[in-house]
């Protein structure tokens, strides 16, 4: 077996470094299907020349005002980015018309260049931005501040951070799995083989994901292969301990290694089994999201938590025979030494659990409706500013940029009408009056391009408010009511596409992709648990466990990132990944300890039984969470508020199944549900046990 992994590691391991070649962080990559903002997108490369461009705007400000050495600094980076490659004409702050343009502001302290860039991609789009940002920075007048922003510098800033996701996750993530490994276990060799198997298996995964994406033309980001390493090395970690508590628990009752692993795996094999299967299920219900850029993510992470599954099943069994007793050294299990896990912790908190379940489930259950409570405090989502939990230069410029001149000048939210020729003037006129007369939401309407064959103008229209702002979305469907209607007065038509439409519309597709991917996880979740426990009552108060755990989990977080972290709002998409990751990965500890319930309820009454696998189990859940809840808070060390909010999120919803969830409420629930959980499975006939 281990040579099998050897060889499959060296045939896939080295495309694995190929991954971030095929990833793309173009957030247009991942646009809904269908919406009026893609479809504006596709009218404008397939109707306009150098319609789809990406503009980099780049803002001069001097407190003072702008002066003619400022002028003149300007000028001369004019003619810098003229000899620049792949972009349409550049449109000066310096002409005539400048004010009426939008490219300067009225006191005079702020002026806009506009150089829109054509290419497509982000390989190039790059280095043209940091060609510009050096020309801009190349001998500075005193007081004159440059940056370059708008959507070019905004797009190259994000994926300079993704860029560097994955090698820094990757070293702090297997830094702290080793660390606590070794608190946990103190045991140098059991700390380091599970790191060695997910690794192992990471190597393969990576692989397959490269292949997959090639063959498929799977537009993937930065983010989901971030999130690979998290899941896997979090999962894969737990995967294995559960198998090695097991192991341990084996070697002390038997005294061959190899039967010793051999009922270990046939003990603890369909746990893991459900429990990856778990995982994987709720990844490939993100086939179902409209949203390409969530559809996409689930194959990546399917393919990776089945790796990492298989890998503890098969490799890591191998490697602990392969070395034997040893690998606990030096705390070596001996054959007939004592179970130390009646005098554990857990046995006293089961004792107290299933002596008085109704006090536990009341007030555990009360706890968790209180941060509940939370989610009424509805924080607004964040906008492109707050994306960052530090100011890279593209966000500067934008503060620079809103103080001076209408906020909407960042990025323009792009009308193109449609009509006949005879009639373009006409709806056009009528579209751009309909638009300006609206002065709550429009600071200005200017003409733009002409569509090739004369029957369609673009119009860029400057919002009042910061294009990236909540504010700002909400506005989008009443701008199309307005245009639309202005349209068809003159026998035309017309979409609202751009920036602000965009993300107006993920944030649509987020709410729909949420209403069809919680429910078909539950389902799916609930359909395991039936499976492996062979009963439909069990499973489904551990389903209401869940859901209770996940709303908490919500509204906890929710009041933790506006009153502790002070976040400007929460990431549109933290809700649905928060419930997938959350409630995925939290019912593997509900399985870890039913499964071990179910299995000493054939020997033994329900009360004793739910303490038997609360002392057996109790601390492998909690290394288990400890490790899991630690590698997702690995992902708080990005600058990137999106992850830092997802990775506390779901540790906190981690270490609330470990430590409430499956401590308290599951157990005392089994505890007052009694045999009736294993309906309508066969109840084993039990003497009851004397009471204590």
């Amino acid at each position: 077996m281990l040579v099998v992994w050897i060889l499959l590691a060296a045939g896939l391991g080295s495309f694995q470094g190929k991954l971030n070649s095929v990833t793309q962080n173009d957030s247009t990559t991942f646009l809904p299907s269908g919406a009026d903002s893609t479809k504006a997108l596709e009218e404008l490369r397939s109707r306009f020349d150098n319609g789809r461009t990406i503009p980099a705007l780049v803002v001069y400000q001097n407190p003072a005002g702008l002066n003619d050495a400022d002028r003149a600094a300007i000028a001369a980076d004019e003619r810098a980015f003229a000899d620049l490659p792949d972009h349409a004409p550049i449109q000066s702050p310096l002409g005539p018309a400048a004010a009426q343009q939008g490219l300067l502001s009225e006191d005079g302290t702020t002026a806009i260049m506009i150089v829109p860039l054509t290419a497509q991609v982000i390989d190039t789009i790059e280095p043209i931005v940091k060609d510009m940002r050096d020309i801009a920075q190349t001998d500075p007048t005193p007081g004159l501040d440059v940056y370059v922003s708008g959507p070019a510098g905004i797009t190259v800033d994000a994926v300079e951070v993704f860029g560097n996701i994955d090698g820094k996750l990757l070293i702090g993530t297997t830094i702290l799995i080793l660390v606590l490994l070794l608190l946990i276990y103190r045991s140098p060799i059991i700390a380091l083989v599970p790191l060695v198997v997910v690794g192992v298996a990471y190597s393969i995964a990576g692989g397959l994901v490269y292949f997959v994406v090639k063959a498929f033309d799977l537009p993937i980001n930065g983010q989901a292969t971030g999130i690979l390493i998290i899941l896997m090395f979090g999962a894969g970690t737990d995967y294995c301990i559960y198998l090695i508590a097991r192991y341990r628990e084996e070697l002390r009752v038997r005294e061959d290694r190899h039967d010793a692993m051999q009922h270990a795996v046939a003990r603890s094999g369909p746990a893991i089994l459900s429990a990856g299967g778990t995982v994987v299920a709720a990844m490939l219900v993100l086939l179902v999201a409209d949203l390409s850029s969530t559809r996409n993510q689930g194959p990546v992470l399917a393919i990776g938590v089945a790796i990492t599954m298989i890998a503890g099943l098969t490799l890591l069994p191998a490697l602990l025979t392969i070395i034997g007793r040893g690998s606990f050294w030096p705390a070596v299990p001996r054959f007939g030494s004592e179970d130390r896990s009646r005098r554990s912790l857990y046995h006293r908190v089961g004792e107290y659990v299933t002596r008085k379940p109704v006090a536990t489930i009341v007030t555990v259950t009360a706890v968790l409706l209180v941060c509940v409570l939370g989610l009424l405090s509805n924080p607004s989502g964040l906008g492109i500013g707050g994306g960052f939990r530090e100011k890279p230069e593209s966000i500067q410029g934008q503060i620079a940029l809103s103080k001076a001149l209408p906020p909407g000048e960042l990025a323009t939210t792009q009308v193109i009408v449609d009509a006949p020729k005879a009639q373009l003037a006409a709806a056009t006129a009528a579209v751009s009056g309909a638009l300006q007369a609206d002065s709550a939401e429009v600071a200005a309407v200017r003409p733009s391009l002409t569509a090739i064959n004369g029957e369609a103008q673009l119009l860029e229209v400057v919002l009042t408010r910061d294009p990236y702002t909540d504010e700002a979305n909400a506005s989008i469907p009443r701008l199309r009511s307005i245009v639309e209607a202005a349209a068809a007065t003159a026998g035309g038509t017309a979409l609202v596409g751009g920036p602000t439409a965009q993300d107006y519309d993920t944030n649509q597709a987020v709410n729909r992709d949420a209403r069809l991917i919680v429910p078909l996880t539950l389902l799916l979740i609930l359909i395991i648990l039936i499976l492996l426990l062979r009963a439909v009552v069990a499973p489904l108060y551990l389903i209401g466990t869940v859901i209770l755990s996940y709303f908490a989990t919500l509204g906890l977080s929710y009041l933790i990132f506006l009153h502790v972290f002070d976040s400007p709002g929460v990431d549109p998409g933290y809700a649905t990944f928060l419930f997938l990751f959350a409630v995925a990965l939290g019912v593997d500890y509900n399985i870890f300890l039913v499964s071990r319930i179910r299995e000493e309820a054939d020997a033994m009454p329900m009360r004793p039984a739910v303490l038997r696998a609360l002392e057996t189990t109790g601390g492998v859940i909690t290394s288990a969470g400890l490790i899991l809840a630690g590698t997702f808070l690995v992902l708080m060390t990005l600058p990137l508020e999106a992850l830092f909010q997802l990775g506390f999120g779901v540790a906190l919803g981690v270490l609330i199944d470990t430590f409430v969830v499956r401590t308290l409420l599951v157990p005392a629930l089994a505890v007052w549900v009694g045999d009736r959980s294993w309906w309508p499975g066969r109840v084993p006939d039990h003497t009851a046990p004397p009471s204590d």
